[in-house]
C-alpha cells in the first residue's frame, strides 16, 4: 500500500515508522523537518505516566506502556527514565480511583510517605498527593529521533521543506497531495493519507467535511538548574493541578544533562500560522522559577533555558483519532500527546491498514473518533 503521511511530528512520523516497519511504501512530509522548534514535538523531555483521572486513559496508557518497551526495544537503549510520579492537588481523587479500578499500582501519601519520594518538595496540607511509581521523563528527542531511524531504514522516505497546500480525497486513483517543496510543486497519488499536521490540522479537516473546533496556542517551559546537591535526577515528575481541576496547572520533570523542567499550564500567545517567534517569554520565565521556588525551595533555581513549542486543544481536550473514507487524522494533542507516541504509531497504522486493536482497549480508541462531534 502506498502511504503519503502529512507531518512527520510524534504522531505523523510514529504513523509512518509503524506502517514502513509493515512494508508498506511511505512518504512523510514536513514542512520544518524532524524535531523542528516551530511545531510541537520539538524538547529535551516529556512526563509519562499511567496516572491519569479516567479509566480509559489509564488503559491506553497500560497498552502504550508497553508499546514503549517495544519500541525500546527496537532502538536498543531505553527511551525513559522512570522515577514515578506525584499528582498532587485536583483530581488527585480521581486518579486514585481509576487506577484502583485498573488494578494499577499506586499509593495515597501523606507528608511522612512524601518526604521519603521527594524530600524536597513542599508539602501542602490541603492538596491530596497520590503516589504512582511507572512513570517519570520520555527523552523526548531521543525517542523522536529512534522513530526517525526505524522509518528510514525499514525503507520511509523523508521529505523536509514540504508545505502541503491540498489533500484531494476524491481523486482519480487514490488520494491526491499537492505541496510546494524547496519551492517547486510536487504531487503524490496515495491509496491511504495520514493527516496529522498538528497546529495546522484545522484546514485539512475543514476540507474533509469533518470539522473540529480546535485551537492551537503557544507554551513556554523552563528548565533550571535543580544543584550539584541534590540528586534532582532521581527525583519523581509532578503533576500538580488547580483544585477546581480546571487544567494540569504546574508541572516539572528531572531532565538529564540539563536539570529540572518546570511549565505552568497556561497558554503563552494563540498560536497564529506564518508566526515564527520563538523568543522565550521573561515574565512567563520568571513565573514558571517563581512557582518552583515556592514548591522546591532548596532547589536551585537559576534558569539554563527556555523553549516555546505549540500544542493544539481539542474542545474536549481528548485526541482525535479517526478515518475518513481513505485518509486517516490524527490532532488534538492537548499538550499530552507525546507521551503517548508509539501507541499513536500503533493507532493509526491499524486505521490505515484495517488490522484490529486489542480487544482491551479497542472501545476506548473509538471514542477518539469524530463521531462525538456530530452533536455539537
Amino acid at each position: 500500500m502506498r502511504v503519503i503521511v502529512v507531518g512527520a511530528g510524534v504522531m505523523g512520523l510514529s504513523a509512518a515508522a509503524e506502517l514502513s516497519a509493515r512494508g508498506h511504501y511511505v512518504v512523510a512530509l514536513d514542512r520544518f523537518g524532524v524535531g523542528n522548534r516551530i511545531a510541537s514535538s520539538s524538547g529535551a523531555t516529556r512526563i509519562f505516566r499511567l496516572a491519569h483521572p479516567s479509566r480509559d486513559h489509564v488503559r491506553l496508557a497500560k497498552w502504550n506502556h508497553v508499546l514503549w518497551d517495544r519500541l525500546e526495544q527496537r532502538a536498543g537503549r531505553s527511551l525513559r527514565l522512570k522515577t514515578g510520579l506525584i499528582w498532587r492537588g485536583g483530581l488527585a481523587d480521581d486518579v486514585q480511583r481509576a487506577l484502583a479500578d485498573e488494578g494499577v499500582d499506586h499509593e495515597r501519601i501523606d507528608r511522612r510517605r512524601q518526604a521519603t519520594l521527594f524530600p524536597e518538595l513542599r508539602w501542602d496540607d490541603a492538596r491530596g498527593a497520590v503516589w504512582q511509581p511507572e512513570a517519570g521523563a520520555v527523552l523526548a528527542d531521543l525517542a523522536l529521533h529512534a522513530v526517525e531511524s526505524t522509518f528510514t531504514t525499514s525503507g520511509g522516505h523523508l521529505v523536509p521543506d514540504a508545505r502541503v497546500l491540498e489533500v484531494d480525497s476524491h481523486a482519480p486513483g487514490g488520494v491526491r497531495v499537492v505541496a510546494e517543496v524547496a519551492g517547486a510543486r510536487q504531487e503524490w497519488t496515495a491509496d491511504r493519507v495520514v493527516i496529522a499536521a498538528g497546529p495546522w490540522a484545522g484546514q485539512f479537516l475543514g476540507a474533509l467535511g469533518a470539522g473540529v473546533q480546535l485551537t492551537p496556542v503557544l507554551e513556554q517551559v523552563t528548565y533550571v538548574r535543580g544543584g550539584a546537591d541534590i540528586p534532582w535526577q532521581n527525583r519523581p515528575a509532578i503533576v500538580d493541578a488547580p483544585l477546581d481541576g480546571s487544567s494540569f496547572g504546574f508541572y516539572a520533570m528531572p531532565t538529564p544533562g540539563v536539570g529540572f523542567k518546570v511549565g505552568i499550564d497556561t497558554p503563552l500567545r494563540p498560536f497564529v500560522d506564518g508566526d515564527l517567534d520563538r523568543e522565550p517569554d521573561i515574565g512567563r520565565e520568571r513565573e514558571s522559577v517563581e512557582r518552583l521556588r515556592y514548591e522546591l525551595p532548596t532547589f536551585d533555581a537559576e534558569v539554563v533555558r527556555s523553549e516555546i513549542c505549540s500544542w493544539t486543544d481539542s474542545p474536549d481536550d481528548r485526541f482525535v483519532l479517526d478515518r475518513v473514507g481513505d485518509v486517516v487524522v490524527a490532532c488534538g494533542d492537548s499538550g499530552q500527546g507525546f507521551k503517548f507516541l508509539p501507541m499513536f504509531g500503533e493507532v493509526l497504522a491499524n486505521l490505515v491498514d484495517e488490522s484490529p486493536m486489542p480487544d482491551s482497549v479497542a472501545a476506548d480508541v473509538a471514542s477518539l473518533g469524530l463521531e462525538r462531534f456530530t452533536d455539537r
